[in-house]
């Protein structure tokens, strides 16, 4: 039986004991007691071994834990020395690449900026000559119009001569038709009016015994009509 379960029967006893009347007190009995303090120790020995067993073995968990954890702190120290270490290079291949890009950029903007001011002359050049053969073109342009327009007035003058003269022909002509009309309607309406004054004549002595000398009458008006 160990010192726990000796200690465990002292405090039943002491639990069941008989209490002293008006107080806390009670009584023991003292050689049950004795013995049981006795056979706790008897075994206290052993506890203390067992405890300082579990002493001895704290302190070696501790150590190890100690030097584990030195271990690892010293793994991570050179860990993070490394990443540190790789972290510059890393940092210097960048700032080395970016040195690099940016040079060859200002580079090419330096090319770009020689030549767009190379563009520039030829585009000042370009745009000079432009204007001279804008106005060139100008000038001769002015020149065809100016002659077209002369050759114009020209063609519009004599088409207007030619559309009088032939006016004055087309006038002239049918004059000329108006006047044989004229005559013709002259003779014509001469005749009507020897006409209707032979019927006006017959109308007057008109005889009805003398018709049958009367229609030589009457064929002399229709020759005269005609």
């Amino acid at each position: 039986m160990d010192i726990h379960d000796r200690l465990d029967d002292l405090a039943r006893l002491i639990e069941t004991a008989r209490a002293v009347p008006l107080s806390t007190s009670c009584v023991v009995p003292r050689n049950d007691a004795l013995d049981m303090l006795e056979e706790a120790r008897a075994s206290l020995p052993d506890a203390v071994k067992e405890a300082d067993d579990v002493l001895a073995e704290r302190e070696d968990l501790l150590d190890d834990a100690h030097r584990e954890a030195e271990e690892t702190l010293h793994s991570a120290e050179e860990q993070a020395e490394q990443m540190v270490v790789q972290s510059r290079q890393d940092s210097e291949t960048i700032v080395d690449q970016a040195r690099s890009d940016a040079d060859a950029l200002l580079e090419r903007a330096r090319n770009e900026a020689r030549r767009m001011i190379d563009e520039q002359e030829v585009l000042i050049q370009a745009q000079q000559e432009a204007e001279m053969l804008i106005e060139d073109a100008e000038v001769r342009s002015r020149a065809i119009v100016d002659a077209n327009q002369a050759e114009a007035d020209r063609l519009l003058d004599e088409a207007r001569a030619e559309t009088s003269r032939e006016r004055v022909q087309t006038d002239e002509f049918v004059d000329g038709k108006l006047a044989d009309l004229e005559e013709s309607l002259a003779t014509s309406l001469a005749a009507v009016r020897r006409g209707r004054d032979k019927i006006h004549a017959r109308r007057t002595s008109f005889d009805p015994v003398d018709i049958r000398d009367n229609s030589n009458m009457d064929l002399d008006l229709y020759d005269s009509l005609d």
